[in-house]
């Protein structure tokens, strides 16, 4: 329900806000299928060693990681990838697993409290979609103990608005 609130509230906010405020990016930029995802000003990007793309808010309190992960039963590979990004979690793996899609790709929400080993508690949401016969697209949100209710927003609305382009 929520998401669908996110997706309805998000075309008249986009509207509303200056087209300089918004930056497109795309991701990978050499290969398809490919993230598509729109960062407000203020919000920084780059590509980790690993390839995924990282995007954060100025002070870091509100965090993405978006990737592709090669798998050859990629609808069969979901959960055992959900565990394995939240490795690090307490008690359990995950909080709740509930059905989830990006641009039509479906699979699942995982959300969980992540420990870091540094001791700081994070709210994390990780979306995992079959993607093709050998991929699955991975889109982590991770909230902060000091993310402010703006910048929680922002980066829910961003979240909502990811979309994955088709393989040409």
């Amino acid at each position: 329900m929520r998401t669908v609130l996110l997706l309805a509230l998000l075309p008249t906010l986009l509207a509303s806000a200056p087209s300089a405020v918004l930056r497109e990016v795309l991701h990978p930029r050499a290969d398809l299928p490919a993230f598509r995802c729109l960062l407000p000003e203020g919000w920084n990007s780059e590509v980790d060693n690993a390839g995924n793309l990282l995007l954060a808010n100025r002070d870091r309190s509100a965090n993405f990681s978006l990737g592709f992960v090669h798998s050859p039963d990629p609808e069969g590979s979901i959960d055992a990838l959900a565990k394995a990004i939240l490795a690090s979690a307490v008690v359990k793996p995950w909080d709740s697993r509930e059905p989830a899609e990006i641009s039509g790709h479906r699979g699942h929400r995982y959300t969980a409290r992540v420990r870091h080993t540094n001791g700081v508690e994070v709210r994390t949401e990780v979306v995992l979609v079959a993607v093709g016969a050998d991929h699955i697209a991975a889109c982590s949100l991770l909230l902060g103990a000091r993310v402010s209710r703006a910048d929680e927003t922002s980066a829910r609305l961003m979240h909502a608005a990811v979309r994955l382009l088709p393989a040409r």
